[in-house]
């Protein structure tokens, strides 16, 4: 299984919110050898996190599954890709909250968020069937835990 976090936040909180792609690039490595069934390959959770001048651009859409293969192109690298058996969902953090938080505060926000947010793979569960979501959430939650984020 492959996690990733998609970050779309205000340039005014660049710097505070940095360390959301190094999150991001830990999940994926801690997730890539996990396997919870077939109907779940990957996971893709926007961060969306904009002051109050661009939430109208930013809301968050209806979760997405992907099932059968689909080629991509990504709208900023312009790079193309396959994406197959991929929930995609956004999650959206309070701006205001947020931007007063140091990093390991954020942290531990983020991954709060993330917990609460995996419900929506539950809602899924007529497309995603085959996928042990309580394997799932306790490992991710374990690796939390581990790296003193809950």
């Amino acid at each position: 299984m492959k996690i990733a976090l998609a970050q779309y936040t205000s340039a005014d909180i660049r710097k505070e919110t940095n360390f959301i792609s190094d999150f991001s690039n830990d999940l994926k490595e801690w997730s890539s050898e996990k396997k919870y069934g077939k109907d779940l390959i990957e996971l893709v959770i926007g961060v969306i996190c904009v002051s109050q001048s661009f939430e109208a651009f930013f809301k968050p859409g209806k979760p997405k599954y992907i099932k059968e293969k689909k080629g991509v192109k990504s709208t900023y690298t312009k790079q193309e890709y396959d994406i197959e058996k991929c929930l995609t969902y956004d999650i959206k953090l309070d701006f205001e909250t947020f931007k007063k938080f140091s990093e390991i505060e954020a942290k531990k926000h983020l991954s709060l968020e993330i917990l609460k947010s995996l419900d929506i793979i539950v809602t899924m569960k007529t497309k995603i069937k085959d996928f042990d979501f309580l394997a799932f959430r306790k490992d991710l939650e374990d690796y939390f835990k581990e790296n003193g984020l809950i």
